[in-house]
């Protein structure tokens, strides 16, 4: 595991940075950390992430256009409060599923797993469980449950609050009015969860072994392996398969591999000397034997051809 990252808070920061790579999507997400990426969607890798730090918490939005999926660590220390807001497709957040108005606690002491096949946009909120265990100690114990957004009161606070931040750019030159925000956070959080114990997903079966195998491959990239061997591995029909990682992740299992493969390419292409790098000898490794259909695919998810990732990494350099 990455080492863990410390929790800095800044009072009064604001941070609202557009993004168009993972590096800069990890520089604009204060105090969280992103270990291992992949990206799902084609087109312009685009999201944003905006925020505002408090006393004791920081909230704002992520934002991501693209569909991706990523291991991550929460702020450390603190309880952290993924609202949905708006979600155009599949959201699976650790082994629940998460759709629109559903909230769902991280805590910072293990890694969680996102994955997305289109855009979303979450209202988050990290609270420092000093604060946590004086305001509202039950949700110590309430991570990786669901729970669902009482009448939108913590979306349409985070909404009221940062709209405040954005129109009164000189709103925390008084002390008073950071704690006058962290409290309307505090009872909004209140207010929404009150009297909730929140429920775990009800997975089928099916959905259960998708994600086993979903971390079996994620393991195993650099073997070679077919839809049909990690069927008989895991003693499941294919048709059951298709429609677990279709209700999941939005896409069949094939699929599934080829993009995990198409961003472990991308990443030794990345990486690569221009000088001394055969593009074929990176598809082969990962499992492309044809090299044309490598190249349009490759060129879908990440906008350039594989010859061009390297010509762009040294051009950088």
């Amino acid at each position: 595991m990455a080492e863990r990252h410390e929790l800095v808070f800044h009072p009064g920061l604001i941070v609202n940075q557009e993004f168009f790579d993972y590096p800069a999507m990890q520089e604009s997400a204060k105090n969280w950390l992103f270990i291992s990426r992949y990206r799902f969607g084609t087109g312009t890798f685009y999201g944003c992430h905006d925020g505002v730090q408090l006393n004791h918490l920081q909230f704002g939005h992520a934002h991501r256009h693209e569909g991706m999926m990523f291991t991550g660590l929460s702020p450390k220390d603190c309880l952290t409060i993924v609202i949905m807001q708006i979600s155009t497709g599949y959201v699976c957040l650790n082994d629940l599923k998460m759709g629109e108005g559903d909230v769902l606690i991280l805590d910072d002491s293990k890694p969680y797993d996102f994955s997305s096949s289109h855009h979303t946009i979450m209202a988050i909120i990290s609270i420092r469980k000093t604060l946590v265990a004086t305001e509202f100690p039950w949700i110590l114990d309430a991570t990786d449950k669901i729970f669902k957004d009482k009448d939108n009161i913590l979306s349409d606070t985070v909404e009221n609050e940062w709209s405040r931040v954005l129109e009164e750019p000189d709103l925390f030159n008084n002390a008073d009015e950071l704690k006058e925000m962290e409290n309307k956070i505090i009872n909004a959080t209140k207010c929404s969860l009150e009297g909730q114990t929140g429920e775990r997903s009800h997975l089928t079966k099916g959905e259960k072994t998708a994600l086993e195998v979903r971390s079996f491959l994620l393991n195993s990239l650099e073997e070679t392996m077919s839809v049909q061997s990690i069927v008989e591995q895991f003693k499941i029909s294919e048709k059951t398969l298709l429609n677990s990682f279709k209700s999941l992740f939005g896409i069949t299992p094939k699929h599934f591999m080829n993009l995990l493969k198409l961003n472990k390419a991308h990443e030794d292409l990345r990486d690569a000397d221009a000088l001394t790098t055969n593009v074929s000898d990176i598809a082969i490794k990962w499992g492309f034997s044809h090299f044309g259909r490598f190249s349009k695919d490759y060129k879908a998810l990440f906008g350039v051809l594989p010859s061009e990732t390297i010509n762009l990494t040294q051009a950088s350099l």
